[in-house]
């Protein structure tokens, strides 16, 4: 190895740059970097006029989120231009800074490191990763010219905040290649700066030494310059989410994605309301995550309300909440229209879409539990919660009518078979709806068919109060939470089937919080376990095509997406149709968040969207796992072009109707 190794791989860092200079660097950084904290600190003052707490408080929280959610980007990994551009500015930017901060250190601390093949690597990656970042910034910026979707946020900011980004990935470029230019780096050391030594080779040739480090004086000076304005003007446009992004990601409350956060009598007394009405009523998480959106859009463009053509963009929401927040704060229904918040499903497609894990459902929420208390609420779903409270279910049906559906099936309760290990939640929509009430009957004929030891409660049954808690009245719902405990404390329940997604996301989720500890299944999911453990018959597959409609409280909400597949045999049949959203990002039907119990104008109903979706496929059978969706697909097929010749049912109908076909078949073979 050469002797002059050590010596020859190296740099000065300040060369070329005089001592004064030096202090005025470290000066102007120091100025900038204060400007950016008391202007991150002004946002924090902001944050904490809010009610105290909210935040998770979890260390191991904090690191598997900003592992999996802030530095893998797990919610950006998408096959786009944006996911492509995000991902080079992202790992460029980081890489930049990381071997800045090294250099820095390198200098200033107790030992020099920056030599050697540390130093020839190091060129390397900087080089590597400062081309990403020149990339990622013409890709933004060709995207926002040319590319820009409507839903992405965008002002003059923007190209502001791109122009300099893409001036410090360039100046540092020019810096690099004129110091190697005026210091005459030895050829197969300048080689490891590739990008310096390819505009040194090519442009700067002929250039005299003193020309070039006049030039690299300059150029340092425009790289300073540029740097500190970076940093002065991070806190007033979209790169603050560089600091509260990682910030909201780790210290959003951990809890499952369907549950809500339960009012106590406690808090109304001492506050005096129900819900959120001023601004400042929000928890101080939820004020830093209004500070934390970028903007890109994808909650938007996931929403079913905005689809539809409803008044509700859930980042709309959130930028004018934060901007209510930059002025103090105030009443949040000034800015928030009432028919803004009562559009929404509660789907959650925006927070299962946000990068940064804004909880837009939770802020939408206590926004409803302040219209309910002041008594904003009218019409049909205002009668709903009326009728939940008198008669226990939001038909108004009188409850000794529960078991009506079970008519000549003989059906199991927990009086007549205490010893069951399933208890059979029926839920109202299959009590008391009639389409609903043949999802209830197959499902109890595929029990019976398994062996499976069930029971039902009947007449003691009474709503979840899932539809009361998604309105907006927290009081309504806990006290039919805290019947149902209750009850089925009473006859000491340990697991509970149900084919209702809503009704298994609240005596999940939901119930845990009024001591209902339960093992909860979808019917789905015991559909599968039976067909697997050989208790039920797949059944064979139909020759007509069919398609699946995943309802958002299984897929998306409870990460529920094999069993029902399993159920109607799609793995092995080839006439099953995926529809383009599917899974956990499937396509609300529109009935969630009391949509349900709502009019809406025909043009602005949901189902209308998903029906087509489902058209498209060319499948003839639409499947569903939800009695809400069974009534909602139904009525989209309606008015859809197409729809009258697809039928929709649920998973234990076409189970059951397979299994009957194959027993016939089969007592036809035997008969010949």
């Amino acid at each position: 190895m050469n002797p002059d190794f050590m010596t020859e791989t190296r740099r000065e860092v300040f060369g070329n740059i005089a001592p004064w200079m030096q202090w005025v660097f470290f000066a102007l950084m120091a100025a900038s970097l204060g400007v950016l904290v008391w202007q991150v600190f002004r946002h924090f003052q902001q944050w904490r006029r809010g009610e105290r707490g909210g935040f998770e408080r979890s260390p191991r929280v904090w690191l598997e989120r900003l592992i999996v959610y802030a530095l893998a980007q797990k919610r950006v990994h998408k096959k786009s231009l944006g996911a492509l551009l995000h991902g080079l500015l992202f790992s460029g930017f980081v890489v930049l800074t990381i071997g800045t901060t090294l250099l820095g250190i390198a200098h200033d601390g107790p030992y020099d490191f920056h030599h050697g093949w540390y130093y020839l690597f190091y060129e390397l990656t900087m080089d590597v990763f400062g081309v990403a970042f020149i990339i990622g910034c013409l890709l933004a910026m060709y995207r926002r010219g040319f590319r820009r979707k409507p839903s992405l946020g965008h002002n003059w900011r923007d190209w502001f905040l791109l122009g300099v980004l893409l001036s410090l990935g360039i100046t540092g470029f020019a810096v690099e290649a004129l110091r190697m230019h005026y210091t005459q780096v030895t050829p197969w050391v300048a080689h490891w700066s590739t990008v310096g030594w390819l505009i040194d080779s090519t442009f700067l040739q002929g250039l005299s030494i003193g020309t070039a480090k006049t030039m690299h004086l300059m150029t340092w000076w425009l790289h300073t310059i540029l740097v500190a304005g970076f940093f002065v003007t991070i806190p007033v446009d979209r790169f603050l989410h560089v600091i509260t992004g990682p910030l909201n990601i780790a210290t959003r409350p951990e809890r499952p994605m369907g549950t809500l956060v339960p009012l106590t009598m406690e808090e109304v007394e001492k506050t005096g309301r129900t819900g959120v009405h001023d601004l400042n009523n929000f928890n101080q998480q939820q004020l830093l995550s209004l500070d934390a959106c970028m903007e890109c859009g994808r909650c938007e463009d996931a929403c079913p309300a905005f689809a539809s053509g409803k008044p509700l963009s859930p980042k709309k929401v959130v930028t004018d909440l934060r901007h209510l927040m930059s002025l103090g704060g105030g009443n949040v229904h000034d800015t928030i229209k009432d028919e803004t918040l009562w559009a929404c499903t509660m789907c959650q497609a925006c927070v299962q879409e946000c990068p940064v894990l804004i909880g837009h459902v939770d802020l939408i929420s206590d926004m409803r539990r302040d219209l309910i208390g002041e008594g904003k609420l009218s019409g049909p779903p205002a009668k709903t919660l009326q009728q939940i409270g008198n008669q226990a279910n939001p038909y108004g049906r009188p409850n000794s009518d529960r078991l009506a559906w079970a008519e000549g099936l003989d059906v199991p309760t927990a009086e007549s078979n205490p010893d069951f290990e399933y208890l059979l939640w029926v839920g109202c929509a299959a009590a008391f709806d009639p389409r609903a009430q043949k999802v209830a009957r197959a499902t109890v004929q595929l029990l019976k068919e398994a062996g499976v030891n069930f029971a039902v409660l009947g007449k003691e049954e009474t709503c979840t109060g899932d539809p009361a808690r998604r309105i907006g009245d927290e009081f309504l719902f806990q006290e039919r939470a805290q019947t149902n405990v209750e009850t089925l404390n009473n006859h000491k329940v340990k697991k509970i089937v149900t084919p209702c997604p809503h009704c298994h996301n609240t005596l999940k989720n939901e119930y845990p919080q009024f001591g209902g500890q339960y093992e909860v299944q979808h019917h789905s999911s015991l559909l599968a376990e039976l067909i697997g453990d050989g208790r039920l018959k797949e059944g064979s597959a139909n020759d007509d095509p069919i398609t699946l409609h995943d309802p958002c409280y299984l897929a998306r909400v409870n990460n529920e997406t094999e069993a029902t597949r399993r159920v109607i045999g799609a793995p092995n049949d080839s006439n099953y149709r995926e529809m383009p959203r599917h899974g956990k990002k499937t396509f609300c039907c529109g009935a969630g968040g009391g949509r349900m119990w709502f009019e809406e104008p025909p043009e602005q109903r949901v189902s209308n969207l998903r029906a087509q979706e489902a058209i498209a496929t060319g499948a003839k059978t639409v499947a569903t796992g939800c009695p809400f969706c069974l009534n909602m697909m139904t009525d989209g097929m309606a008015s859809a072009q197409g729809g009258s010749e697809v039928k929709v049912l649920d998973i234990a109908e076409i189970l059951l109707a397979r299994s009957d076909a194959n027993a016939k078949a089969g007592t036809r073979e035997g008969a010949e």
